[in-house]
């Protein structure tokens, strides 16, 4: 089975080089665009872009909403999902325009990779983030020992951070 495919990391070499200095992406950027597209080259065991049918777009999405996370072994979250895919709509729309796949790859078939608006929301959404109450604050300030420089350096974090108003406001909406 092979491990890569030399056109395609031609390909892929021409478009991180893209990223990086026409779309001025960060390293990481392309870093996880990378990625994504390792999972899709790996899924399709290397076969040459040229070849590329946007039912391979339908069937990758279905094999990725299955892949578990390798250290928890969870199903990929949403987001995860949704950037995976969102990088591959975006690269083979790129790769649409390039000679040699122009007549091969139409730039709609790029649509396959998109999400449902209903899963870009889950994808997308703002979490609240829970955080102390001011009661609960002010009940670890008067816990806290004194009894060593550490101990009071500690106690005035805890201080600052209640005085400087450090954690973000809550809006009402």
């Amino acid at each position: 089975m092979p491990n890569h495919n030399a056109n395609y990391e031609r390909i892929k070499r021409r478009y991180f080089s893209y990223l990086k200095e026409a779309k001025r992406q960060s390293e990481t950027t392309v870093d996880a665009i990378a990625k994504a597209l390792n999972r899709f080259e790996s899924y399709s065991n290397y076969r040459d872009l040229k070849k590329f049918h946007y039912e391979q777009a339908i069937e990758f999405k279905k094999n990725l909403a299955e892949q578990k996370k390798q250290k928890t072994r969870e199903k990929l979250s949403k987001a995860t999902l949704n950037a995976t895919l969102s990088h591959l709509k975006r690269f083979f729309q790129c790769l649409s325009c390039q000679p040699g796949y122009k007549s091969r790859i139409q730039y709609c078939n790029a649509d396959y990779f998109d999400f449902s608006d209903k899963e870009v929301g889950v994808a997308t959404a703002k979490r609240e983030q829970r955080a102390p109450t001011l009661e609960q604050i002010k009940h670890v300030f008067s816990m806290m020992l004194i009894h060593t420089d550490i101990d009071c350096r500690n106690r005035a974090l805890v201080a600052f951070t209640i005085l400087t108003g450090a954690m973000e406001p809550k809006l009402e909406p």
